[in-house]
């Protein structure tokens, strides 16, 4: 799922690659690599009536990934910054689509100026292809099928400590996403290192995973990290703390 800056560096000017810049828009328009794209969590959620921040119909996320140049023959590289969970709940919208050549490279963005990549203002318009979705439903959960298997799953909780105490899913583990990102230049930390922060929280890789947080975000950056500890049963909670509350479904 990570590469590196020397596999991008190698494979950056390939056609049948695609390049999704994650950041705010304003922060693309500023500067960005050649041939990427930009590309938010705006286009790719949908809000309920309680705020939640869903997925989008399948679509319209067809037709928006279509209309960036993608199609089975395209490998796509969701790059962004550690701090921002962009790059990951970008990433998990197009595994749950179904595009399972979706990269995520292991920089932060700024990392890259100074090691041999140019950045640009230019925008680029790739040829539009017909984007076919096959929902993967193994990487989602919808709230009525949790609260009706709550003791099934082992319940991450992706926010803050703060956030923890005031209210919670019943049975839920508080492991906040910044432990498993990195500060040093690259997104995330070593798959050792994941291993470590799961294993000392008793959370087995035989285990029924879900991740939440306030609106799925920060919950799909810490389904990353588990995907690259070696964790495979795992699922975003896309509706989350916000969904979950107005519903006014169990809380602890």
């Amino acid at each position: 799922m990570l590469v590196s800056i020397e596999w991008l560096k190698k494979n950056q000017s390939n056609p049948d690659l695609i390049i999704l810049d994650t950041r705010p828009k304003t922060m693309f328009l500023n500067g960005h690599l050649p041939n990427s794209q930009s590309l938010t969590i705006e286009q790719v959620i949908k809000f309920d009536q309680y705020g939640s921040n869903l997925v989008d119909d399948e679509d319209k996320l067809s037709s928006l990934f279509g209309s960036l140049g993608i199609d089975d023959t395209k490998t796509v590289i969701v790059i962004g910054d550690s701090m921002d969970p962009s790059v990951a709940r970008i990433t998990w919208t197009l595994l749950y689509l179904g595009h399972k050549n979706t990269l995520i490279l292991d920089s932060n963005i700024s990392g890259l100026q100074g090691k041999g990549f140019e950045f640009t203002k230019k925008t680029f318009s790739p040829k539009p292809l017909s984007f076919s979705p096959n929902i993967n439903l193994k990487i989602r959960i919808e709230s009525k099928h949790l609260n009706e298997n709550l003791n099934n799953f082992v319940i991450l909780d992706a926010r803050t400590p703060q956030e923890f105490m005031m209210g919670h899913l019943p049975n839920s583990i508080l492991i906040p996403f910044t432990e498993g990102i990195s500060f040093t230049g690259n997104l995330f930390q070593e798959k050792d290192f994941l291993e470590n922060i799961f294993s000392k929280n008793n959370v087995s890789k035989e285990s029924e995973i879900v991740c939440y947080c306030m609106h799925g975000h920060r919950a799909s950056s810490l389904l990353v990290q588990l995907f690259i500890a070696g964790y495979e049963k795992v699922k975003l909670y896309d509706g989350s703390f916000v969904e979950w509350h107005g519903r006014g479904l169990p809380l602890e």
